[in-house]
């Protein structure tokens, strides 16, 4: 029970900064934006940890390998994952990378002999299946562009990366703690997102008043803080899931559930029939995976 609230506090957490990253590329270019959220993130938890976490700097090395892989397939998955955004079908792009916890099911089964009940099968299939059906497979051909082909292949190697980050995330954090694994997944992660941001203000000539703008726009914060909150929760429910990671990251991927109903309270965005059932399923398989 204690790692699906966590699991569902992550997409609660996720699908917020969904919100404030749809406001913050209206100001910034995607990529710049999705590399400083990640990186302001980093470093929030590097300023938590040496202030209130009490865990030696880690030493054992496999943890550390697994953890600093994680760190740079999740880096990856967001830079894959905004390139499909831009190039669209934005519906079918998200339905399809939001199913990286198919991913980290195999992983955690095939490479870390990880096992799942029945039920907890069961539960897994149900949410994965609401959310790719929430998520996005009523694309209309309206919302279809020529780089499609080229976006849905993006959206699947962002989830793809996702997927193996995670799982090697959870074997991270079995062998070190979330709190160590934690901070070397962010480390690497804010170098790979500063060298991120070095090639993005090359590529879109942003000079050091933008990015100052940027710092201190309260949708990049906003995002900053919801995600990285996100992502910390996930953590320490992988400390705690006995499959490997696949029970809490499956309910972390319920966020574009919670997105699509957002949207619509605060956009008047429409919910297509398939969406309230993909969603209602989702649930449906939370409390499979819960009781």
């Amino acid at each position: 029970m204690y790692t699906s609230l966590l699991g569902i506090l992550t997409a609660i957490f996720w699908a917020v900064a969904d919100i404030f990253i749809a406001q913050s590329t209206k100001s910034f270019k995607p990529v710049f934006a999705a590399a400083l959220v990640s990186f302001l993130g980093a470093i929030l938890f590097g300023i938590y940890y040496m202030f209130f976490i009490r865990v030696p700097v880690p030493t054992n090395m496999h943890g550390v390998v697994w953890s600093g892989l994680a760190g740079f397939f999740i880096s990856i998955a967001g830079v894959f994952f905004f390139r499909a955004l831009h190039q669209g079908p934005i519906g079918l792009i998200s339905a399809l990378s939001s199913t990286y916890p198919a991913i980290t099911l195999l992983l955690a089964i095939l490479i870390f002999d990880a096992t799942l009940t029945s039920r907890q099968a069961i539960g897994f299939a149900m949410v994965l299946a609401g959310v790719i059906s929430a998520a996005g497979f009523h694309v209309s051909d309206g919302n279809k562009t020529k780089s499609g082909t080229s976006g849905t292949a993006m959206a699947l190697l962002a989830a793809l990366s996702w997927g193996i980050g995670y799982g090697l995330l959870a074997e991270g954090v079995k062998l070190l703690g979330w709190q160590a694994a934690s901070l070397v997944q962010f480390g690497v992660l804010a170098v790979c997102c500063l060298v991120l941001i070095f090639f993005s203000r090359r590529r879109y000539d942003l000079d050091w008043s933008t990015m100052q703008s940027a710092v201190k726009n309260p949708f990049i914060l906003g995002s900053a803080i919801t995600q990285q909150g996100g992502a910390t929760l996930l953590n320490i429910g992988l400390h705690s899931d006995v499959t490997g990671g696949s029970i809490v990251v499956a309910l972390s991927s319920c966020y574009p559930v919670l997105t699509t109903i957002m949207a619509y309270f605060f956009y008047k965005e429409k919910i297509p029939l398939l969406a309230l059932a993909g969603g209602s399923l989702a649930i449906a398989g939370i409390v499979v995976l819960s009781i």
